[in-house]
């Protein structure tokens, strides 16, 4: 048990230790965000949920191909992915997931045209619409082709994402 002449003395220091301390307010890691934004345009237009659930192989292996993303396993899911736009060669989402992974392992080019291709059949998502250019133009700049960023970036404004 503290005296009183020590809970006296070690109260202040306590005070005094306790406003020192600094909280750490942390801020969101940039690839959460940029993946929580895809996740969202990712999601299924009225058109492409009729598709899924018309279709049980494209819902099945689009399940299975975001499963696999999401731990990672790119190779994996990309072959679920090909095997998807084999049988349902129009889905949009399918070309934009592959996109997005030919960007994340540099593949800059084949990102471009991945995504060009999910956006001539995206015409009902905005969302994902946005998201390719958002692809492309990163796809621009690392192919340093002021050309292909413009575009990305005229297209971007004009769909209401500056």
């Amino acid at each position: 048990m503290l005296t009183r002449v020590q809970f006296y003395f070690l109260f202040p220091v306590v005070l005094l230790l306790a406003s020192c301390s600094i909280i750490e307010e942390k801020q969101p890691d940039s690839r959460l965000v940029r993946e929580t934004e895809e996740l969202s345009a990712w999601r299924l237009s009225a058109s492409e949920k009729r598709m899924v659930s018309s279709n049980h192989a494209v819902g099945l292996l689009l399940k299975q191909a975001d499963d696999l993303m999401a731990e990672a396993n790119f190779e994996q899911a990309g072959d679920k992915l090909e095997r998807l736009v084999r049988i349902e060669p129009k889905f949009a989402q399918a070309w934009s997931r592959l996109a997005w992974m030919a960007l994340e392992r540099g593949d800059a080019k084949r990102s471009h045209q991945l995504a060009q291709r999910s956006n001539s059949y995206s015409r009902d998502n905005t969302n994902l619409r946005i998201l390719n250019w958002r692809f492309i133009q990163k796809a621009g700049e690392l192919l340093n082709d002021a050309g292909i960023v413009q575009r990305a970036r005229k297209m971007l404004k004009k769909l209401g994402n500056d």
